[in-house]
């Protein structure tokens, strides 16, 4: 059967990004209304400012840089009030996107394929983001680059740029449905079980749905005249470009920006700036709760909070509900291909377990994992989703990618779950096993990168990988269960051995760190079995994750008996 959404049929207006955000859907607020502001240097930037200096650098893409309409454009750059200036620049010349989130570990190894994948033509970046991005430019037939601040050497700054520019673009307009459906806002990059790094595109269509529906699902309590939300990662996020670049323009909702991380060093803005929303990451969370609340906060101004990439443990969210003064942790479903698919926005939508109901024109089917047949309601089986306001547009050239995507416009997630009377969403597991990798909002990686690059080293006979999640931080980590080649262990000496297993682990980590880059690195360790433990003829990933715990501190020593012993019982 095809699940309906319970919430009434929208018909979103036929437009761009840029002028959806700026003209069609933005609410009437006075133009010289402050949207952001920066914590650490006190820089502001209205709306008025805002959209003038994007469109005269937009005007300075087009002539300069010969940017049109579906020209790629990559981001690699820290969040800053200019980022926003060079995004909102991007959309008005009708240029694609492609963001880069800035996490730990980053390194010009994980940029270089992002930039081939899309075929980006420029690369906006910042003074601190420089040495990265010209490494990457460089294996990339020298793209160009702009930055967004500072006068790094050899590089284009925007200040210098606009000198002297006057001329506001007004060259990209899309007008009919056709067109907001074949060109593209953004790419934004997802890694599947294939282990091969894949572009998402999402139309103009499909993003102005996104925000449209969002803005339909906010709290009732939303005060565009008193609110004041804070951007807790990186603006190269989807999720955080549609909440804190779209969604308070459209409302006129001031965002803080900050410079640095948001952590527990940094809590206290809450009260300082009157925040009325967080949007909380699953290791954001554990913080959060782990963190004890100092006697002189009372985040009392906290009125929505809002979860998505990852399950967060029930304890977890209790605990934040509680710092947070019982205010509900809501939860939104989506995937990088179909953006929101259900989110928390009442009571009967935030039952325990659910993910949320289906947004506004969002309709889903439940197949039975064996047969393929159709389920009906409270039936487990894998999720298939389709957005009858706005078609998913696949993955850019790759056909086999792309059998994801139905003909009919279905996607399947992956996702095991069921669906309930109310078109609620329950989600109970995933069919691909993908990873996720870096700190905050993290990113998917696969499993067959890491164990490619295992298979490589001479003293692995075969690998597998897969992600164990740390509870206490909600971080999950990369850890490697291997079989390795008879002769190597093979000294008669149980010390010896173990001490060589202890050398051989922290040898293959940094092999694979090598290979891959310190963003993709074997967090979780390095762990020798005998054999694996199957179900059928499929090696059994949840049992190899039951086999340790991933936590801050390991007692690397220990670690190999009890994974070799409990995969030989």
């Amino acid at each position: 059967m095809v699940f309906q959404s319970r919430l009434p049929k929208i018909d979103p207006p036929v437009t761009d990004v840029f002028n959806f955000i700026f003209n069609t859907a933005r609410k009437e607020y006075p133009r010289d209304r402050v949207l952001y502001r920066v914590h650490e240097t006190g820089e502001t930037l209205t709306l008025d400012e805002l959209q003038t200096q994007s469109r005269r650098l937009a005007t300075v893409l087009v002539k300069n840089y010969d940017i049109k309409p579906n020209t790629v454009v990559a981001f690699l750059a820290q969040n800053s009030i200019k980022y926003t200036i060079g995004f909102f620049a991007a959309l008005a010349a009708g240029a694609t996107i492609s963001p880069i989130p800035i996490q730990q570990g980053l390194d010009a190894l994980a940029v270089i394929p992002r930039l081939q994948e899309t075929d980006a033509k420029l690369i906006i970046t910042d003074e601190a983001m420089t040495p990265m991005a010209k490494e990457a430019a460089k294996a990339c037939n020298g793209v160009p680059l702009i930055s967004l601040d500072g006068t790094p050497e050899g590089i284009a700054n925007m200040k210098d740029l606009l000198l002297g520019e006057t001329e506001l673009f007004d060259g990209f307009h899309l007008t009919t449905k056709e067109e907001t459906q074949v060109h593209y806002a953004f790419i934004f990059r997802t890694s599947g079980s294939s282990g091969n790094v894949k572009s998402l595109l999402t139309t103009h269509a499909h993003w102005v749905t996104n925000l449209l529906t969002t803005r339909l699902t906010i709290p009732e309590d939303t005060d565009p005249e008193k609110d004041v939300w804070m951007s807790t990662v990186s603006f190269s996020y989807g999720i955080n470009a549609k909440l804190i670049l779209g969604l308070n323009i459209l409302l006129g909702i001031p965002a803080i920006i900050l410079m640095n991380p948001f952590d527990e060093s940094t809590f206290h803005l809450i009260d300082q700036y009157c925040i009325t929303f967080l949007f909380v990451t699953p290791p954001l969370a554990a913080k959060i709760a782990k963190q004890e609340k100092r006697h002189d906060a009372t985040y009392k101004s906290i009125k929505w909070l809002l979860c998505a990439g990852a399950p967060v443990h029930t304890k977890i969210r209790d605990a934040v509900q509680e710092k947070f003064n019982g205010v509900r942790l809501s939860l939104e479903w989506g995937t990088t291909e179909t953006l929101l698919i259900a989110l928390q926005i009442d009571d009967a939508s935030s039952v325990p377990g659910s993910s949320g109901t289906l947004v506004h024109g969002m309709e889903a089917r439940v197949l039975d994992i064996t047969t393929g047949q159709d389920l009906s309601h409270n039936k487990h089986g894998e999720i298939l989703v389709r957005n009858t306001l706005a078609r998913f547009a696949g993955y850019k050239d790759n056909p086999e990618a792309n059998k994801s995507f139905g003909a009919d416009g279905w996607f399947r997630t992956g996702d095991v779950g069921y669906i309930d009377e109310t078109s609620n969403v329950f989600i109970v597991d995933r069919l691909k096993e993908l990873l996720r990798v870096g700190d905050g909002y993290g990113s998917h990686a696969s499993a067959d990168e890491f164990e490619a690059a295992l298979f490589d080293h001479p003293a692995v006979a075969t690998a597998v990988v897969v992600g164990i999640r740390d509870e206490d931080t909600q971080q999950e980590h990369p850890t490697a269960f291997i079989i390795l080649q008879p002769e190597v262990t093979q000294t008669g000496d149980v010390d010896k051995e173990q001490l060589a297993l202890s050398k051989l682990a922290v040898e293959l980590e940094t092999h694979v760190e090598n290979k891959l880059g310190k963003f993709k690195r074997l967090s979780g360790g390095a762990y020798f079995v005998e054999k694996y433990p199957y179900v059928g003829f499929k090696i059994n990933r949840r049992r190899l994750k039951e086999l340790v715990h991933v936590g801050p501190t390991v007692d690397r020593s220990a670690r190999f008996v009890a994974a070799a012993a409990a995969t030989a019982a």
